[in-house]
């Protein structure tokens, strides 16, 4: 008899714990799906093959009110649910159950604590009082004097609080009077206050918020940011959730000193081959044109999109427009600042390709921010192009390759240029050899077969039409390189063990000397010099055995030297009897890859001029990274002209330090060499503790005038951004360093976000 109604109380109780997670669980839904799904009322419905544990010192049970207790060190156990309290008691007529008493539920990792609680089955409602949630995957604690299940799905908090903070007094917190939660509705909360530690710093009247599992529309946390440029710069997000295959965000924007912003960002995936996205803002800017008529209207757009319209066919499109060509310059948010746009590219490609065939056609425009008027550029559309990948010529050992492309050029402003259509048919021809073990010899010829409709404009006239095609180009080469191993046993580097390959290779490339016929210039394709070419080319490769089959190329080393005969002989020897001519060398090039580890990478590429001595360019990018998280990026770059001026000279530090392991510092600079000065430069603290984060940088950027030279007045920003886990970025503060020290004038703009 005891067993039977000790066995009916414990399955009245297990349906108290669904209460228990239904209502801990509820809160949580403005930060994510909760740990459960489906009907709340559905929870409590324990597996009926689980055995339930019942564990208690006395059971008694009262006729005149039927009712079912039992007390002292009472636990209750199915599966991984725990139920710890001194009483229990459960009443047949009402429907009521009741737990006191050091009340302790455990479901998994998450903690239920209250001094007592009660539950009406029958309506599936009931009240904890005084109690404290711990909800370990978010790291959520919710506690309040009383926590009631008021409906099916609609909760109640009285005189609660919410952190994600460990410990007894918590680093923030948030209280509030009244906290109403409705299941797949939203959530109020009244009279609520923001506490650092026990410190009162901000008074919230009300918020409401959705609490649904399910994306929601609604309104996101805004940012706010302070500028001597823009003023004070407010966002305010608003998310719409169209349905669970797209979505869109709508941000309105402030800024008090200058402008009126829109974006829409639209994201959409129907279906797995069907996917893009859409992004534009308009601006109202009332400072930008000529004084007599500022207010302007700036747009920028840019869309993606990927489909698949059939299984042999696919399209894809990347479009960009914007309004003027100094729009970067002010509102260029999406890019990096130091970075200047000086064009964009749209494109349509639609395309088909099997194992051994390319079909390819292409509508692509090109708008030019440096140019004044983009009429000016030349544009190249539509492209068509049919390619036959390298395959075997059945029955021979040939092997042939093909690409035809057609090209049309044109342009609004007709003024110094080739405008037409071009057709282009390039095909190789190939026999790889094997000579003897080692050697390999690969022959080839290409023809290049052009036919051209053009004419030559000069201020909206054609000085010249052209149509013919041009039979006169073909490219004979031969490549001869062998390859030579060595594998070296025992461990080094934690390889178990190393190959070391080395490739010499001679190519040899011929092409003669062009007729002297009047044929459009386009683009480079059309610029076919005379070349007979020889380059020397030395290439060694170590690998690594990590494993049964798995091998890792940590160090390359490349380098090259090519000697053109088909140069023009010179003055001093007119008629080419000179053996060697040091001025027919190319350029001697050179690279060096190494990455033994993740922690290590270094890349370095050279291009030395042997003629006259010296480097033409060279780059060195380093990387290092330590097991706690320390990273350290170190590029630096040099180019020069054949005037020897320097074109590019610069270095670019990029330090990450792990001061604790709850702060971080970061440093990176960006210095030029040929102008003598850093044009980026920041430096900034991280402190991220497990419930929060606070973020805060100094950065200066410097600009020259490209007319003056004048290294103009740097744009120094102080930007700081608090983050609480659970509840994302609450407030972001951006504010000109000139402003703090009092100048307060028309300055440079904030880069910061």
């Amino acid at each position: 008899m005891v067993a039977r109604r000790a066995a009916r109380l414990a399955a009245v109780a297990a349906i108290c714990f669904s209460l228990v997670a239904a209502g801990h669980a509820q809160p949580t839904s403005p930060q994510g799906p909760s740990r459960t799904n489906g009907n709340p009322q559905e929870m409590g419905v324990f597996p009926t093959d689980i055995p339930i544990e019942v564990n208690a010192d006395r059971l008694s049970y009262s006729k005149e009110t039927n009712t079912y207790t039992v007390r002292g060190n009472v636990t209750l156990r199915q599966g991984n649910t725990k139920l710890r309290a001194d009483t229990v008691s459960y009443n047949a007529d009402s429907g009521e159950l009741a737990a006191s008493g050091g009340v302790i539920v455990r479901m998994g990792g998450d903690v239920v604590e209250a001094e007592k609680f009660t539950l009406r089955l029958r309506d599936s409602t009931g009240v904890l009082y005084n109690g404290k949630l711990l909800l370990t995957r978010n790291n959520i604690y919710l506690e309040g004097e009383k926590l009631e299940k008021v409906g099916d799905s609609t909760y109640r908090i009285q005189k609660g609080s919410f952190t994600t903070c460990d410990g007894a007094t918590p680093d923030w917190r948030i209280t509030g009077r009244d906290l109403d939660v409705t299941l797949e509705g939203y959530g109020t909360l009244t009279h609520g206050v923001f506490y650092v530690k026990d410190i009162p710093v901000l008074y919230i009247p009300w918020l409401i918020y959705p609490a649904k599992r399910q994306r929601q529309t609604g309104f996101l946390m805004p940012t706010f940011a302070s500028s001597s440029f823009r003023g004070f710069d407010v966002r305010f997000p608003f998310f719409i959730n169209i349905n669970p295959s797209m979505d869109a965000t709508l941000v309105p924007r402030i800024c008090s000193k200058r402008a009126l912003q829109a974006s829409l960002e639209f994201r959409y995936m129907p279906y797995e081959n069907l996917q893009g996205r859409f992004y534009g803002e308009y601006t109202y800017d009332w400072k930008y044109g000529p004084e007599s008529d500022p207010e302007s209207h700036r747009f920028y757009v840019t869309l993606r999109h990927d489909q698949e319209i059939a299984d042999w066919l696919r399209l894809k499109v990347n479009g960009n427009w914007v309004s003027d060509r100094d729009y970067f310059e002010f509102w260029g948010g999406r890019f990096d600042r130091r970075l200047r746009v000086r064009y964009l590219e749209s494109n349509a490609v639609l395309y088909r390709q099997t194992n051994n065939f390319l079909f390819q056609a292409e509508a692509r425009h090109f708008d030019n921010l440096d140019l004044p008027d983009n009429a000016l550029t030349v544009q190249n559309l539509p492209i068509i192009t049919g390619t036959l990948f390298n395959s075997r010529i059945p029955f021979t050992p040939f092997y042939v390759s093909s690409n035809v492309v057609y090209d049309h050029f044109y342009s609004p402003i007709l003024h110094e240029r080739w405008l037409g259509s071009r057709v282009q048919a390039d095909t190789r021809l190939s026999f790889p050899i094997a000579l003897g073990r080692y050697l390999k010899m690969e022959p080839s010829m290409t023809y290049f077969a052009k036919a051209y409709m053009a004419d030559y404009y000069v201020r909206d006239k054609s000085l010249s039409s052209v149509t013919t095609v041009r039979t006169d180009l073909y490219q004979i080469d031969a490549d001869l390189f062998t390859d030579l191993n060595t594998v070296y046993g025992g461990s080094f580097l934690g390889f178990q063990r190393i190959k070391h390959t080395f490739r010499p290779r001679f190519a040899w490339t011929y092409r003669p000397f062009a007729k002297p016929q009047m044929y459009p210039q386009f683009d480079e394709q059309d610029r076919l010099d005379r070349m007979s070419l020889l380059t020397a080319e030395m290439r060694q490769t170590l690998t690594g055995r990590l494993g049964s089959g798995e091998y890792l190329d940590f160090m390359t080393f490349i380098v090259s030297q090519g000697y053109d005969f088909s140069k023009p002989t010179s003055t001093d020897d007119p008629i080419g009897l000179q053996e060697f001519d040091p001025s027919r060398l190319t350029a001697t090039q050179a690279e060096l890859t190494i990455r033994p580890h993740t922690l290590l990478d270094l890349t370095a590429q050279a291009e030395y001029d042997p003629v006259v001595n010296r480097a033409r360019r060279y780059s060195v990018q380093l990387g290092l990274m330590d097991h706690r998280g320390d990273t350290m990026r170190v590029l630096h770059q040099f180019i020069e002209d054949e005037k020897k001026t320097d074109l590019n000279r610069q270095t670019n530090v990029n330090l990450q330090m792990k001061l604790t392991s709850d702060l971080d510092c970061f440093v990176e600079t960006q210095y030029t060499h040929q102008f003598d000065f850093s044009y980026f430069t920041s430096i900034g603290l991280n402190y991220h503790p497990r419930c929060w984060s606070i973020l805060l940088r100094y950065s200066e950027v410097r600009e020259q005038d490209p007319v003056t030279g004048r290294i103009k007045d740097p744009d120094q920003t102080i930007f700081a951004t608090l983050s609480l886990y659970g509840l994302g970025q609450i407030y972001q503060f951006t504010r000109d360093w000139g402003e703090l020290m009092g100048d307060v004038g028309e300055s440079r703009p904030s880069g910061s976000r």
